[in-house]
């Protein structure tokens, strides 16, 4: 129990030290993944977007990093989608089986800006 206070007390100092009258300063999400389930074969997207984005956005899956180029070479199915720099989501297509596991959007900190993470998402 105790590392889960320890835990939710530092998440509430870097939101506090990140809003000021009541508006982000520190680059934050505006948009989170959620759940999906996907059947094979289909097109699946992982909503991810960012405010006041300072560094480089990247998806994890189980632990292992897939890259902050928009195109994720070695990941010829995966692709970090948007129009906008901010816009991280991460389309898969097609799904394959081999696809299952927990992803996670990434933002790595830079110029005094600490990195931020979304919740793992499966």
């Amino acid at each position: 129990m105790g590392s889960y206070q320890v835990v939710t007390l530092l998440l509430f100092f870097v939101h506090i030290d990140h809003y000021a009258q009541g508006v982000p300063t520190g680059q934050n999400f505006i948009s989170t993944p959620t759940n999906i389930t996907v059947n094979s074969g289909h097109h699946a997207r992982l909503s991810c977007t960012i405010g006041n984005m300072v560094g480089t956005c990247q998806w994890t899956r189980d632990g292992f990093a897939l890259g902050t180029d928009r195109n994720l070479p070695g990941f010829p199915r995966y692709l970090l989608a948007g129009n906008k720099e901010n816009i991280c989501d991460l389309t898969i297509d097609p799904v394959q089986p081999l696809d299952e596991g927990e992803y996670q959007c990434q933002v790595n900190g830079g110029h005094g800006v600490v990195p931020i993470s979304s919740a793992p998402v499966t």
